[in-house]
Order: C-alpha cells, then structure tokens, then sequence
C-alpha cells in the first residue's frame, strides 16, 4: 500500500530541502538525542507538533505546527559568521518551500512563522523556523486525494 498524504508531504519537504547546497543534512527528528559530531553540518531537523483536524464536504484537512533547527558549527573565531550563513539558509528554505511547485497535490498551503537565532554553546549557533503546514485527503481514506 503507498504512504498517507501526510507520510508523502513530509517526505517530499526532506527531498526539496534535501536541494539546498548550503545544508549538509536534513532529518526528520524523532525525538531521540542526536550527536551532531556523526552528521554531516550544517544539520537540518524538522518535526511536527500538533496538529488539527477538520472536515469539508469529503475533504479531510490537516494543519500542523512545523518547526526547522538548523544546526550550524561555528567558525574557529566564533559566532562571528553565525548571522550572515542563518540569513542566507533561511533565504533558500524560504524560496525553496514557498516557491517549490512540488508540494502541489500534497500541500494545500504552506506559511512561514517565527523565525529565530539562538546559540546553545561555544560549538554551535542555531537557526530556528516555525511554519504552519496545510495538507488535505479524501474524508476517510487519508491515503487519496481523489475525492
């Protein structure tokens, strides 16, 4: 049997950030610790908080809280090129989100949030990005969008 809508979705938002050549991995977290020395920097994770329900007509709609850590190393000198190598990821996760025609059919809409920059420690600054994905299925099989 394929994947749900949902499963599809967030596969095709790894793959389309996947094409970020400033991104040296992404993963979808699944709530376990990570040691950031074993993956390849800077180190996207993306996970799914809540997420509502609703019904129209014999459409069945999703909306989840997304949110993106970008984990980046910091140079030997500090944070001192943290800020300009954020700005820039979080441009090309914009344009390749928001302007990606391969959502369509999966994603009925996608909206950036809150984006922030904080530093945890001395090895590594982060960029944080929360979005509000829309996803819809035919009422009753989450696996169609025929409906």
């Amino acid at each position: 049997m394929a994947d749900s809508i949902k499963v599809q979705a967030m596969r095709k938002l790894a793959e389309v950030m996947e094409t970020i050549p400033e991104l040296g991995s992404v993963h979808r977290w699944q709530g376990k610790p990570t040691d950031l020395d074993q993956v390849k920097t800077p180190a996207l994770f993306f996970w799914e908080e809540e997420e509502s329900r609703d019904k129209r007509n014999r459409l069945a709609t999703g909306v989840l809280k997304m949110h993106l850590a970008v984990f980046i190393r910091l140079s030997p000198s500090g944070a001192a090129s943290f800020n300009d190598l954020a700005d820039n990821i979080q441009g090309k996760l914009h344009n390749a989100l928001i302007r990606t025609t391969e959502l369509k059919g999966l994603v009925e809409n996608l909206q950036e949030e809150r984006v922030w920059k904080e530093f945890p420690n001395d090895d590594y600054g982060v960029l944080f990005m929360s979005l509000t994905l829309t996803y819809g299925h035919a009422w009753g099989d989450a696996f169609t969008t025929v409906y």
